[in-house]
């Protein structure tokens, strides 16, 4: 999670590892601090965290479909069940869907948020799962957007970008939460699996 290669956020924000939080809260310069590599949640009200995916894939191959997931949720001033936020995701600068997290979860502590973190502060999200192929972009298997990967043309060369932003202006500007390893109801980081075939 702490290993976003670029951002820009606003409070209110933060970032922690499973033992404590890094720095300040709503203070974006520790998004910077070097202990952030090993950052296991973080948070923001607006703006991004871009990561940059390892594209090894051999060089006469060409991809096919990517699959992301992660556990996401919004960002509300303290927690809200009930708080929308509308998180698009982009590739290589080209954004390829939004969904909306219904809110800032709180009602009960994260199946695996350490027991310091306390209980009015984000404690799960959902998990989603991110597809992109030739049909489209999916969501939980329901498709978001037509951009394709033959439109996102992947070669063994090219450098493969995913950001989480959250967008201004849009109808809900509620943030996001990022949960990684050690945190929420999924022990995971951000997951991701590359799927490839010869080039014709």
């Amino acid at each position: 999670v702490g290993q976003f290669s670029r951002h820009q956020v606003w409070p209110t924000c933060g970032i922690a590892t499973s033992e404590s939080v890094i720095g300040e809260f709503d203070d974006i310069r520790y998004f910077n601090h070097p202990d952030r590599f090993t950052a296991n949640i973080l948070w923001f009200t607006k703006g991004y965290v871009e990561y940059t995916i390892p594209n090894l894939i051999p060089s006469n191959q060409r991809i096919t479909q990517l699959s992301i997931s992660a556990e996401l949720s919004s960002e509300a001033p303290g927690i809200d069940n009930n708080w929308p936020s509308d998180i698009s995701f982009y590739i290589n600068d080209t954004k390829i869907g939004m969904w909306t997290s219904p809110g800032d979860f709180g009602d009960v502590h994260g199946m695996f948020t350490p027991q310091w973190w306390p209980q009015n502060w984000n404690q799960y999200g959902l998990l989603k799962m991110l597809v992109i192929d030739r049909h489209g972009t999916f969501i939980d298997g329901l498709k978001i957007s037509d951009v394709n990967t033959q439109q996102l043309t992947f070669t063994s060369q090219d450098d493969i970008v995913f950001r989480f932003q959250v967008d201004e202006p849009s109808q809900n500007i509620g943030g996001l939460t990022l949960f990684g390893k050690d945190f929420g109801n999924y022990n995971q980081d951000i997951n991701v699996k590359v799927h490839y075939t010869p080039n014709v």
